[in-house]
């Protein structure tokens, strides 16, 4: 029988202490966005000036649960993502407001790349509510979740 080896930690982490969860994460998607500026010539010619590049990253989730102590691997659940995005995390676990900027580390292929980003689109939608396991569990809302982000 042949082992399944699988990536150990989260791809995505903010401000390099908090792990976003890989339960029922969708693929990553990286583009880069080319900032210059065209201009047509008087005999007809485009002329291009290339300023610079910077990169968008958009991910999102289905059915991820609420909080982390409910996703698999324990990372950030939906509400710890919007308490971020809203500013409302807890400022002693070193989260910041996501309405600032922060830092993303992206962790791919045994190396590292960190960001400065800013959100510029946010989806946050709740899918099922008062999901319980058990009779004695608390209930367990699962949300869609979906982030556009920008280097600054």
């Amino acid at each position: 029988m042949t082992a399944m080896v699988l990536p150990v930690g989260s791809l995505l982490k903010l401000n390099s202490t908090i792990n976003l969860s890989e339960h029922n994460r969708q693929p990553v998607s990286l583009n880069k966005i080319r900032i210059e500026k065209t201009q047509r010539m008087a005999n007809g010619t485009m002329r291009k000036f290339f300023v610079s590049e910077k990169e968008s990253i958009n991910v999102s989730w289905s059915m991820l649960p609420s909080s982390s102590t409910m996703t698999v691997d324990g990372g950030y659940g939906a509400v710890d993502i919007k308490s971020f995005y809203d500013g409302t995390a807890a400022k002693a676990s070193g989260a910041l407001s996501g309405r600032s900027t922060f830092d993303l580390s992206i962790v791919y292929g045994g190396t590292t790349k960190t960001m400065e980003m800013i959100f510029t689109a946010c989806s946050f939608e709740i899918v099922k509510r008062n999901v319980k396991e058990n009779t004695g569990d608390s209930p367990q809302e699962f949300w869609n979740v979906s982030l556009t982000m920008e280097q600054v």
